[in-house]
């Protein structure tokens, strides 16, 4: 009797997989009467979360109906002459016809390739490499980004992260907007997005996601761009959720989401979200949990964390303001189970670097007249925060950076106690977005009922402004509010050296690049607690 799970043998050096198979084809004699599909491939194809010696490979077989079936190869060579896996995957319509497979017993920090295809038709051939083996200490390369809004510009940072040479990239959040908030028709998108419906309750939005298919749609969407198939296709993908995926600023333990009535948040529709987003990438998962820690040798331990699912109603109705009478209380937000899976993770690494892969920043933000810049991220939640920081300081564990998405903008500082006004126990890295609206392009609140006014076509702040700003945040060393990019990282035994790489323009189609400058390609060497040392 087949199971949800079924595990398989293949050839060479590879001898077990495990694959989900539809609840509905379970039958062993329904699958034996099973054939390959007509289809395509429109998503292309995705591996993700690699470890010495396994992988996760996904794709979508696109213009079925029915049941169908899909044969995976993996081989050690682009021309599968050596191949080392083959396997037929089913898949049927409740599967949203993804096909997943986990592949095994692969060898540590090796190149394989792989590839999909039903009847008459195959994805193009991925490649990916799995991760150094415990005990190594060569140097890791990866890229990391965010906040990926499909109307409001074109991929050119995918351009350009495809062209490098990567072990991974990550995959900080926001990966699709459940929201358009641009329009060709109102001038701030290069392209529309049509998939769900308007809110009229809801103004500042063209159209959102709802239901489950609609969030399928969203993930093929956003896959029609080459360029995000281009990286697929290339690098593994280590991915984790921000808001966005089910909708702007929601909170996962209230029923209501801690949005308003006219944000028409339900559980059902968070379920659809969540349902969607491990129907589309590639993620096994136990109880849907999405933190854990990924080891590529004795260099990095990287620790993703999960912002979204455990925490509760962000305070001081999440607005731009001074904190209010509830603000310093106790609310979870990792949550104390994930918390102290996180410290424990940190206290027991032997790697070089201990990464915490952070969806929204743990640098506070502050305006004008002692307000915070709304209170969505760890600012929001500063027990917690404090018991971080504090744990990371108090069990003297050095060479900690937080890698962060969220807010748009490329900041680079250091991570104090005490709500900034403490002791510097980590770094933090933020790398702006791939094409998200960022700072310079919108109407920011800046407290004492001021606006900072953006152009979205034309974004240029003011420097006295960041420095203005600056002297409000001492921690922050460097930002950058007009310009959208990624990271990309170089880690050794004895550094960190990370360029944070920027976009001359997302409204045309261009490759172009702002040289970095010394504020934003940093070079981190071990026991350096601080960005100003």
């Amino acid at each position: 009797m087949q199971t949800r799970r079924q595990f398989v043998t293949a050839a060479g050096s590879f001898s077990a997989a495990a694959v989900f198979a539809p609840q509905s084809l379970a039958n062993a004699a329904r699958l034996a009467h099973l054939t390959k599909a007509h289809g395509r491939f429109s998503e292309g194809l995705i591996s993700g979360d690699p470890t010495p010696n396994g992988i996760t490979l996904w794709t979508r077989l696109g213009d079925v109906s029915g049941p169908a079936q899909v044969e995976l190869e993996v081989a050690k060579d682009k021309s599968f002459r050596h191949v080392v896996a083959r396997q037929k995957i089913t898949t049927n319509a409740k599967l949203s016809h993804s096909v997943k497979a986990r592949v095994g017993k692969l060898k540590p920090h090796a190149e394989y390739f792989y590839r999909f295809s039903s009847k008459g038709a195959e994805t193009p051939v991925g490649r990916f490499r799995t991760a150094l083996p415990a005990d190594s200490q060569q140097p890791v390369n990866f890229a990391f980004f965010s906040c990926q809004d499909y109307t409001h510009g074109y991929y050119n940072a995918h351009e350009l992260i495809a062209a490098g040479d990567y072990d991974f990239v990550i995959c900080l959040g926001d990966y699709i907007y459940a929201e358009s908030y641009h329009s060709k028709a109102d001038g701030t998108a290069v392209r529309d997005d049509n998939v769900g419906k308007p809110n009229p309750q809801n103004p500042d939005i063209v159209r959102e996601a709802t239901t489950y298919q609609d969030y399928i749609d969203k993930y093929a969407l956003y896959r029609s761009d080459p360029a995000l198939r281009k990286i697929h296709q290339k690098f593994p993908m280590v991915t984790l959720w921000d808001d966005h995926e089910v909708q702007d600023n929601y909170a996962g333990q209230p029923g209501d989401g801690g949005l308003p009535p006219g944000k028409h948040f339900t559980a059902k529709r968070k379920a659809a979200a969540m349902k969607a987003f491990y129907a589309s990438m590639p993620r096994f998962v136990s109880n849907q949990r999405q933190y854990r820690t990924l080891r590529f040798g004795r260099t990095i331990d990287l620790v993703v964390m999960d912002q979204r699912r455990y925490r509760a109603n962000q305070p001081c109705d999440d607005a731009v303001s001074p904190p209010c009478a509830d603000w310093d209380q106790p609310r979870d937000f990792l949550g104390q189970t994930q918390m102290k899976y996180v410290q424990n993770q940190l206290k027991s690494s032997k790697a070089a670097w201990k990464l915490l892969a952070n969806e929204v920043t743990i640098m506070p933000t502050k305006v004008l007249g002692g307000s915070f810049f709304t209170f969505d991220s760890w600012q929001g939640y500063p027990r917690e925060r404090e018991q971080l920081t504090t744990y990371i300081r108090d069990n003297h564990i050095a060479d900690v950076i937080f890698l962060t998405g969220d807010i748009h903008t490329f900041i680079t500082g250091d991570v104090r106690t005490n709500m900034g006004d403490g002791d510097t126990v980590a770094i933090e890295l933020v790398a702006g977005s791939i094409t998200s609206q960022g700072l310079g392009e919108s109407d920011i609140p800046a407290g004492n009922g001021l606006t900072l006014k953006g152009n979205d076509q034309n974004p240029h702040t003011d420097p006295g402004i960041i420095e203005a700003l600056r002297g409000i945040n001492p921690w922050v060393k460097a930002a950058d509010f007009d310009h959208q990019g990624f990271g990309e990282v170089k880690a050794t035994q004895s550094s960190f050296d990370c360029n944070l790489v920027r976009l001359e323009t997302i409204k045309q189609r261009s490759k172009a690049t702002l040289a970095p400058g010394s504020d934003y390609a940093l070079h981190i060497t071990r026991g350096q607690k601080s960005l100003f040392s």
